[in-house]
């Protein structure tokens, strides 16, 4: 928001026509040092230990890609899929304020509370998929906005549920398709009630891989990977909307109001058109979807990697593959059962009790 606004002023006070200024990271961290001001960070609060969850995140890496060379899937038929919440005032992790102040507080359009759901599904070849938004209520602008792009929704609290879930995987993943898919996504409790389960028989060919609660900042290629440079995205569309005057209105008392629901939508169709789709490929195999069955490329697999909280899940993924040698009639016999299990693979936990993740969690 400095840069932007340091552009704006520049214009107005420059008297050279042919000078630009381009606002650089080098200027900006020279104005910092000048006006004696640096970037504070909130802080966060300890979660469990991540070394609790590696078991659990090398049985749903091992069970995934059995099932995807049992199916034959092929990349362009791996889905993963996550809802992401959107805040309309975007509270940035960081502030500017002067060097040693001991608390900060942040100003705020008072609009923190009030928010959006954006569900964003890729495929592994990196095809991406409609993005699906939610919105609070508003079923008659809502109605109006699907000419816009994606597919636009509304629920009473904003966020997703059985009946919004069931829309999304008619409207964005659809029915027609010339062979067997898995979708990927965590063990929230739309994606894993009843309801959600007998929409998935209707003709959609598609086994659900459930991520175990707690894994999904592991394991989970929207949390991995995209939904950081997505949501920065959002947050320099909100920035340069907050330094500048366009698209900006006023309360009567002279109170910024949130961005419209169009712009917002707007937004989220250029964020997800900009994400680079070699990040989205490579994401598949980070998070170890679409790693050789062999073993030969585990090293992609970020959580298992030297120096992370979870690096004993790879020699541990080792030893698992190095146990599983199944023939052909026990593979067989695996299948049935998954076909029996309701077409889903999950991942249970210690105590046999699906976890529900929070909605709050991203």
């Amino acid at each position: 928001m400095i840069k932007e606004k340091a552009k704006q002023l520049y214009a107005t006070v420059s008297d050279s026509r042919d000078e630009e200024f381009a606002a650089s990271v080098g200027w900006l961290n020279r104005f910092l040092r000048r006006n004696n001001f640096t970037c504070r960070r909130r802080t966060t609060i300890a979660q469990k230990d991540a070394k609790e969850f590696t078991d659990k995140l090398v049985k749903f890496v091992t069970f995934s890609t059995r099932i995807i060379n049992a199916k034959k899937i092929l990349d362009r038929d791996i889905i993963a899929m996550d809802e992401t919440a959107v805040w309309l005032d975007m509270v940035g992790s960081t502030t500017v304020d002067t060097r040693g102040a001991r608390s900060i507080p942040l100003k705020t359009t008072g609009h923190e509370k009030s928010h959006l759901t954006v569900v964003l599904a890729a495929k592994a070849d990196g095809s991406k998929l409609k993005p699906f938004v939610v919105f609070k209520g508003g079923v008659r602008e809502v109605k109006a906005m699907q000419s816009i792009g994606g597919v636009v929704a509304s629920s009473k609290n904003g966020w997703m549920n059985d009946d919004l879930t069931a829309e999304w995987l008619q409207k964005v993943v659809g029915k027609f398709n010339f062979g067997p898919r898995l979708l990927v996504w965590d063990s929230y409790r739309c994606h894993i009630s009843q309801a959600t389960k007998e929409e998935l028989k209707r003709g959609y060919s598609i086994t659900t891989a459930v991520i175990p609660g707690g894994c999904t900042k592991y394991i989970q290629a929207p949390d991995v990977v995209w939904n950081k440079p997505f949501k920065a995205s959002l947050h320099e569309s909100y920035d340069r909307l907050m330094a500048g005057d366009a698209d900006k209105t006023y309360t009567t008392g002279g109170y910024t109001r949130a961005p419209a629901r169009r712009l917002l939508v707007a937004w989220v169709l250029k964020a997800w058109d900009e994400l680079n789709t070699e990040l989205v490929k490579k994401s598949f195999k980070v998070c170890g979807l679409t790693v050789a069955p062999v073993g030969s490329e585990d090293h992609f697999i970020h959580c298992f990697k030297e120096g992370e909280p979870c690096a004993a899940g790879k020699e541990m993924l080792v030893q698992v593959r190095q146990g599983l040698q199944v023939d052909d009639g026990e593979a067989e016999q695996q299948e049935d059962e998954g076909e029996e299990f309701e077409n889903e693979l999950v991942v249970e936990d210690d105590d046999d009790e699906e976890v529900i993740a929070d909605e709050e969690d991203d």
